[in-house]
């Protein structure tokens, strides 16, 4: 009976790791980060209208996925920065267990996707999407800038890191400068 207990101990304490590990850096520093990474974008206001509409991409029957959410919506709205280059920005929530991307993106208005932690979605669907109407794709989960996504935040040792995938940034329409591209791991 002790050996099932501690077997359900480190069942639980890896899967935390696991999740832990997906998002390495917290919401809130993120969020910071993607600010200032957008004004490097010399297309950024070329691709957006009177406002940044930011979708927020999640699951919300993905708990991980919801929490990520509801923490990256309170970051936005309390944050003291709500432009960027004088543009108003805005977030709307886009649930992917109830709508098609590509239906919520137009029906939105939609410029920038910020992608959490998913559950049995290809990247390559939301890539899709993102390539032909010019969206930046933002996460925090480093490994979608792998496997496709334009920008994403991890860790170097204890510091965050920017990873910028140079060719799905620029097929997504996003011009950066050298200045931001020093300052990132560079996937080519």
């Amino acid at each position: 009976m002790k050996n099932i207990g501690s077997v359900i101990i480190i069942i639980i304490l890896g899967l935390t790791i696991l999740w832990a590990e997906e998002m390495p850096v917290p919401v809130d520093l993120q969020y910071s980060l993607f600010l200032k990474i957008l004004t490097f974008d010399r297309n950024l206001k070329a691709r957006v209208g009177e406002e940044i509409v930011v979708g927020i991409v999640y699951q919300k029957n993905f708990r991980e996925s919801n929490s990520v959410k509801e923490e990256f919506t309170k970051v936005m709205d309390e944050s003291p920065i709500q432009k960027i280059e004088d543009i108003p920005i805005r977030q709307v929530p886009v649930n992917l267990n109830d709508t098609d991307l590509d239906s919520a993106v137009s029906q939105m208005k939609i410029d920038i996707l910020y992608i959490t932690p998913l559950r049995a979605v290809k990247i390559e669907d939301i890539t899709k999407v993102s390539r032909i109407k010019q969206l930046t794709t933002l996460t925090g989960v480093p490994d979608y800038v792998e496997s496709g996504l334009a920008v994403g935040i991890g860790t170097k040792g204890d510091k965050p890191l920017i990873i910028v995938n140079l060719p799905a940034a620029k097929k997504e329409g996003a011009d950066f400068s050298s200045q931001l591209l020093q300052l990132a791991k560079v996937i080519r």
